[in-house]
């Protein structure tokens, strides 16, 4: 009992320093700082940090930057990778390219001119093949406020969703939070247009105005506003990416905007859909800003 209420209480305090660095990737961050921020010494810090995420603090931190890069070097193309790595997090385009070429095999430069839908020996990227067939309606241009959500973190998955929703379903119903007014919601940390099987991450959130405290695996945050676009999609989870890729390379590179160093995400309209991996309407949040 003692070792559970442990883990409980880790997975708590090391959510804190997760949402830190979502909030700051692009800023110099600490492990002193992230130690303090989860109320943990420098040392026990770095070994609860791994114990939780499987992964050491600095490669989480560098894991992070890379993944918001990889994304707008791709759609954010009168940017230059110097401007990217600087938005990123990375002191300079040096140190970057080295972090790169480690994480994907490639340079920025080549990854930007095509090369991340090339696979190889070293990384499993597969990237999404849109159906051109398909056809989505443009967009609702919408600003978004801040919206609270209680949240739980998935890494390295695939197609089925469902066993993460049972979970987090039967949590919120244990806490009596979907008897009032409430939503589901979708955070995507990946890029949407390829998967790389060993690193997926997805947040299964639930938003909710009631002032509920975060417990173990669930924590608790608020997205933050901002500009998006809204697509409206009924599609399988598996097939979600292939829209959420069609958004990407059908409308925004024709569009007044570029991507917005945000996660996109998604709100589920049927949510019991979600338990058996059934045909979902979603409604579909891509993170934009005008081009300047």
């Amino acid at each position: 009992m003692k070792k559970a209420m442990t883990t409980k209480s880790h997975f708590e305090q090391i959510n804190l320093a997760l949402v830190y660095v979502q909030n700051n990737f692009n800023s110099i961050i600490t492990v002193e700082e992230l130690a303090k921020i989860s109320a943990y010494s420098v040392f026990h810090f770095h070994r609860i940090f791994k114990e939780v995420t499987g992964q050491s603090v600095n490669n989480y931190i560098r894991n992070t930057r890379l993944e918001k890069a990889s994304n707008l070097l791709l759609y954010n193309n009168h940017k230059s990778i110097q401007m990217i790595a600087l938005e990123c997090g990375f002191s300079t385009a040096t140190s970057f390219t080295q972090a790169f070429k480690k994480m994907f095999s490639m340079t920025p430069k080549d990854w930007k001119k095509g090369g991340y839908t090339q696979k190889n020996s070293k990384k499993t990227f597969s990237m999404i093949e849109a159906d051109e067939s398909i056809i989505i309606n443009p967009p609702e241009i919408v600003n978004s406020e801040n919206i609270p959500i209680l949240y739980t973190r998935v890494y390295k998955y695939e197609n089925d969703i469902s066993l993460i929703w049972h979970e987090m379903h039967e949590w919120c119903e244990a806490m009596n939070i979907l008897e009032k007014p409430h939503k589901y919601i979708g955070l995507f940390h990946n890029h949407p247009s390829f998967l790389s099987y060993n690193t997926m991450r997805y947040s299964a959130c639930i938003r909710t105005d009631e002032d509920i405290n975060p417990s173990g695996k669930v924590g608790r945050c608020n997205l933050s506003c901002g500009k998006f676009a809204k697509f409206k999609f009924n599609c399988s989870h598996q097939e979600l990416y292939k829209m959420m890729h069609l958004a990407y390379i059908n409308w925004l590179q024709g569009s007044k905007y570029e991507v917005r160093n945000f996660p996109a995400y998604v709100e589920y309209k049927n949510p019991e859909y979600l338990m058996c991996n059934g045909v979902l309407e979603v409604d579909f949040y891509l993170p934009i800003q005008i081009i300047l």
